[in-house]
């Protein structure tokens, strides 16, 4: 009975296989793979998360952020302010598609009715692990023009709304001691400015700030604290200046993407922020501008 014959099969095994690797990916002879964080290449997955959204009881960037949140996983405590219609629908959606969701109104610019909401989120949702700011307003008035009254409107929701709903949410995260994300929905404006908003890029320097100061102090108490800067998107806040073909045109022109952001846009990057793929981002801003501020 012969010998078994042993047959050596063609490929890059062994020893010879690592260093034909080697020289076709210039790796180095001592380089490894380093082990990959699961968190990091699995789906992001918001399970068992309990989240408040702001101004998310319209057509824009705040109700395709709620709807994200869902479809990843989360609870979501939808707010609105005025007419709950819209509100409700997104909050019907919601549940049929398994998640747990209500509406609660508030009007922003009273501390104490934005203090109020987060705190009837938490009881409702039985805790908070996820606050996203996104509540705005804006209008369009030549600095020459611009009251006191409209500083003060703008000011109150945009930059205190932010403020006091925050905080609220940041005590609640600090005293349960299991972390949190919170996540602010500025603009490109944080940065640059148009004319006839100074009064709303002064706000949006104001979040960035804000956020940037909280990051740093909330850190420790494993709390993240990041911006979302979107640029030109089609909302209800712009939908009246892009009915202008020219303004949409001009706009357009200045977009390297060449169309107008949609709400769909912002919203992955608040889901990405929300979850634990992003443990390790915080006092950071993702734009979402296709392009827009690269010139």
């Amino acid at each position: 009975m012969g010998g078994r014959r042993e047959v050596r099969r063609e490929g890059i095994s062994g020893a010879a296989g690592a260093r034909r690797r080697r020289a076709l990916t210039g790796a180095p002879r001592s380089a490894t793979i380093r082990r990959v964080d699961r968190r990091s290449t699995s789906a992001i997955g918001l399970a068992g998360k309990r989240a408040l959204v702001t101004g998310a009881g319209s057509r824009g960037i705040g109700r395709a952020i709620a709807e994200a949140l869902a479809a990843a996983g989360a609870d979501v405590a939808v707010h609105y302010y005025g007419d709950g219609a819209l509100a409700g629908d997104l909050v019907s959606a919601i549940r049929a598609s398994g998640r747990a969701a209500l509406a609660l109104p508030a009007d922003l610019a009273e501390p104490e009715a934005a203090r109020a909401l987060v705190r009837h989120a938490i009881e409702s949702l039985g805790g908070l692990d996820i606050l996203v700011c996104c509540a705005a307003t804006l209008s369009r008035v030549p600095f020459l023009e611009l009251t006191d009254s409209e500083w003060d409107r703008v000011h109150a929701v945009n930059l205190r709304g932010y403020f006091v709903t925050a905080q609220e949410a940041a005590r609640h995260m600090v005293a349960r001691g299991a972390g949190g994300r919170i996540v602010m929905v500025s603009s490109v404006n944080q940065v640059s400015v148009n004319r006839g908003i100074a009064h709303y890029a002064a706000t949006k320097g104001g979040v960035m700030q804000l956020a940037k100061a909280m990051a740093l102090e909330l850190a420790p108490a494993g709390i993240t604290v990041n911006l979302i800067a979107p640029g030109t998107i089609e909302t209800d806040l712009n939908r009246g200046f892009l009915a202008d073909p020219g303004n949409r045109q001009s706009k357009l022109g200045s977009i390297p993407m060449q169309r107008i952001g949609r709400p769909e846009d912002v919203a992955g990057a608040a889901v990405f922020l929300a979850s634990e793929a992003a443990a390790y981002v915080t006092g950071a801003t993702v734009v979402v501008d296709g392009g827009l501020t690269l010139e």
